[in-house]
């Protein structure tokens, strides 16, 4: 070894320095097998324990499929849920959140801030679950299908913006943006009455998408806020009784259109993806489908979708696609969610696990 590493006084870091090291660890275990390594380390994650717990947990809900389950919805003024890691393969954590599901509907996943909407006067609110912090936004007066936030508010009180899909029959192209120290929603629509209702919707490179049940791509347009199509697939084949659509970021950051094909039980059930490129001829975007996503696995659900390197995580199967269909429930006995693995290659369904 070095003489000059050896005789570096380690333990005489500065509390910027071991903030920064500490910033790279990926979990809170971590954390605490830095603190015994000597006393000021120790030290140090002691009298920061809190700050950094939270910091860690919530850095991780970005990159690492954890998975909410409702244990107890029941009670009207709380809702006990438990959390399950696809990478641990566990419960991680039992959570209790300061809402009835009986009075508020989950509604969308961002960054580690939970969207819920009021049944009755349908008012919205983020909240953490690790800080327990809640952000009350202004009512929009529509039922919300689903919440997306661009950045993470617990790092930028003051710039993140909400967007939400508006779920009414008359308005099926609809999304509400809510823009930062705003007052009220701006809405922007897409008249085109065949591409079907939004069925996904994704933040990616500082761009909103939407993808329709009909399997076109869209995006807002960052100066006049409306809608435009920048992709239309060929149409779908009907051999399919029902078909949905997601998108999702991948580790690489390049994004993924996503397409599963339904009956769960058909040997034929397949899924179709296809990447987000540019036209070398026209510039143009447009989506090259993949046959292939290497050592990618995809976690998908109606709420919030993310992707991994299995090369990080050898525990997961690569080029598959771990998916919850939160439709699925209502078809199974004992009102059970079942969490699905889709290999690429085989073009088939396993069961991961299911649970009610």
């Amino acid at each position: 070894m070095d003489v000059n590493l050896r005789l570096r006084n380690w333990a005489g870091l500065s509390e910027l320095v071991l903030d920064l090291i500490c910033k790279k660890l990926p979990s809170f275990s971590d954390c605490l097998r830095f603190s015994v390594v000597c006393k000021p380390w120790f030290s140090f994650v002691f009298n920061n324990c809190d700050a950094l717990k939270q910091r860690v947990k919530s850095g991780s809900l970005e990159e690492l499929p954890i998975l909410m389950i409702c244990t107890d919805p029941d009670h009207i003024a709380t809702t006990i849920t438990s959390l399950y890691s696809a990478t641990k393969g566990k419960i991680i954590e039992n959570l209790t959140i300061p809402l009835g599901l009986q009075l508020w509907k989950f509604c969308g996943s961002s960054h580690g801030w939970l969207a819920f909407q009021y049944i009755e006067c349908l008012s919205i609110i983020l909240y953490n679950p690790f800080s327990t912090k809640t952000i009350p936004l202004p009512n929009l007066h529509f039922t919300v299908r689903k919440i997306i936030i661009s950045k993470n508010p617990s790092t930028n009180p003051n710039d993140f913006e909400v967007v939400a899909t508006i779920n009414v029959w008359n308005r099926l192209h609809e999304l509400a943006i809510l823009k930062p120290d705003a007052g009220t929603w701006i809405f922007t629509r897409y008249n085109n009455i065949f591409a079907g209702a939004i069925c996904d919707m994704i933040y990616y490179n500082e761009t909103y998408y939407a993808v329709t049940y009909g399997g076109r791509v869209l995006c807002i347009d960052g100066t006049s806020l409306n809608l435009k199509e920048i992709f239309e697939p060929p149409s779908i084949m009907n051999s399919f009784p029902f078909t949905k659509f997601y998108l999702v970021k991948t580790s690489t950051y390049e994004l993924l259109r996503v397409q599963i094909s339904f009956p769960r039980d058909n040997p034929s059930s397949r899924v179709k993806i296809s990447k987000l490129v540019a036209s070398k001829t026209t510039q143009k975007s447009m989506f090259s489908e993949l046959d292939n996503l290497g050592d990618e696995a995809l976690f998908l659900c109606d709420y919030g979708s993310v992707s991994i390197s299995t090369s990080k995580f050898s525990r997961f199967i690569p080029n598959s696609v771990y998916y919850v269909d939160n439709d699925l429930r209502l078809e199974l006995p004992g009102n059970q969610f079942i969490f699905d693995i889709i290999h690429l290659q085989y073009g088939s369904f396993r069961t991961h696990f299911s649970f009610k």
